[in-house]
């Protein structure tokens, strides 16, 4: 009894050795093992090359070796589709990756993320441009601002808003319009940025002149 059990132990830690050493086979490896050990026995014992029940004799060595052969072909599979559940999990999770990675700012691999309406082709290049200029710089997953609020919310609102300046002869001096594109993003940039109230900032400067170094944020747009 000891020497089946022995025996079968010993074929399947072959068999997973041999599917550790060739990853890319594994699962076939796996299945052709647990249908020859399944089969086979099942074949021997129809030809009568095996009699599990000699005798009427249901707890002989024979017996409980057939039992636990097949066992050992059942967890083979189950090893095997269990394999195949793990590679459906790193394919979702590589193909998550590759989404993300064209939602991302173009200046570093990675860290900083651009998800739902943050995500705009303006924003990518902007934001670029501000990192090289360093206006910003990544944090983490977010950005960190190193000027005043206000000319964040300026630029934030040119992006997603279309606000823009709008000189004036009569003041000599450009005015902050909003623009009509869309309901500004606060909650969404305000977490991007770990700066609240971005939204109240661009609010209490509508129509108002427009922030100091604004023209320099201004270029990031040509």
């Amino acid at each position: 009894m000891l020497q089946i059990i022995f025996l079968v132990i010993g074929l399947c830690i072959i068999v997973l050795a041999l599917s550790f050493a060739f990853k890319r086979y594994a699962r076939l490896i796996l299945w052709s093992s647990a249908i020859t050990l399944f089969a086979g026995t099942l074949l021997l014992v129809g030809v009568g090359v095996i009699n599990p029940i000699d005798g009427d004799n249901a707890g002989s060595t024979t017996f409980w070796g057939t039992i636990i052969t097949l066992i050992s072909g059942a967890a083979l599979a189950f090893c095997a589709e269990m394999l195949k559940e793990g590679n459906k999990g790193k394919i979702k999770v590589q193909n998550g990756n590759s989404s993300v990675s064209e939602e991302q700012s173009v200046c570093d691999e990675g860290a900083v993320v651009l998800t739902g309406m943050l995500n705009t082709e303006l924003a990518v290049k902007v934001f670029a441009k501000a990192i090289e200029t360093g206006y910003m710089s990544e944090k983490g997953s977010h950005y960190k601002w190193n000027d005043s609020k206000v000319l964040l919310a300026y630029m934030c609102g040119r992006i997603y808003c279309g606000d823009k300046p709008v000189y004036s002869d009569m003041d000599e001096k450009s005015f902050w319009k909003f623009g009509r594109l869309g309901v500004f993003p606060d909650t969404e940039l305000s977490h991007l940025f770990e700066m609240p109230d971005l939204g109240q900032s661009r609010s209490n400067r509508k129509d108002l002149v427009v922030p100091a170094k604004s023209k320099e944020i201004d270029k990031f747009f040509e």
